[in-house]
């Protein structure tokens, strides 16, 4: 199976009895909110869609009060929207009750580590480069030294720790990046997006870093209002599964 299908998996054994009780679908997150009092968050691929009208969400005013179940069958989907939202009706599900830990992947760099880094993870970028032997970052649309995605495969490779974003979850590319990796002794799937469940990973991974929602409220707000994951610091607290 791949990792898609064990999230949907996964998270449907939980699901029985679960209701939608709001949705956001913001420019930068995408929010769901279930009846056991928990929400989880996405990454909403608004650069990538192009509605052929001004609907972006068929179903919108009428996924509140859907089971949850029926919000996870869109993981399978192939549309990015769909695909998000199932994603944090996932996580709201999966990250219920993740505790908390003190683990820090900068911590676990060594000096003669190569890193790279799939996705832009603006805080880690200054302690990889002032910590690890080389450090490269690929990114679908490059800023500063990072190189286009196109040089995953050849970096991956041969990394000592790989930084993966989890928005690749929802795009489905998430496997295929695992299969790059050959020797890496770090393989972290990070970002508010990450369901922190190793298993959905078949255990490739080493690390599951995302975010539970503590405030929802002021996540809703955010979310709604455009926010991104600076916005939503207060609102989210990071987690790390290992």
């Amino acid at each position: 199976m791949f990792v898609h299908q064990l999230i949907h998996q996964k998270a449907k054994e939980r699901a029985d009895g679960l209701e939608v009780v709001d949705v956001r679908i913001g420019l930068g997150y995408t929010l769901v909110e279930l009846s056991n009092g928990s929400a989880g968050l996405s990454y909403s691929f608004t650069k990538e869609t192009s509605p052929k009208d001004c609907t972006v969400m068929k179903e919108a005013g009428d996924l509140v009060g859907k089971p949850a179940g029926y919000i996870l069958d869109k993981i399978l989907s192939y549309n990015l929207t769909d695909s998000s939202l199932a994603l944090a009706c996932a996580n709201a599900i999966i990250n219920k009750d993740i505790k908390q830990n003190d683990i820090d992947i900068i911590d676990l760099v060594r000096g003669e580590d190569k890193v790279v880094m799939v996705g832009y993870f603006s805080p880690l970028i200054e302690p990889l480069k002032n910590k690890a032997g080389k450090f490269i970052i690929c990114e679908r649309n490059p800023r500063g030294d990072a190189l286009p995605d196109f040089a995953e495969y050849f970096e991956l490779f041969d990394c000592d720790i790989a930084i993966l974003t989890a928005t690749s979850i929802i795009n489905k590319t998430i496997d295929s990046l695992l299969d790059m990796i050959k020797k890496a002794r770090i393989i972290a799937v990070m970002g508010p997006s990450t369901p922190m469940d190793r298993s959905v990973f078949k255990n490739r991974i080493t690390h599951a870093c995302g975010s539970i929602v503590k405030n929802i409220e002021l996540a809703k707000r955010i979310v709604s209002e455009g926010g991104g994951t600076k916005r939503l610091k207060p609102a989210i607290e990071k987690r790390c599964v290992y």
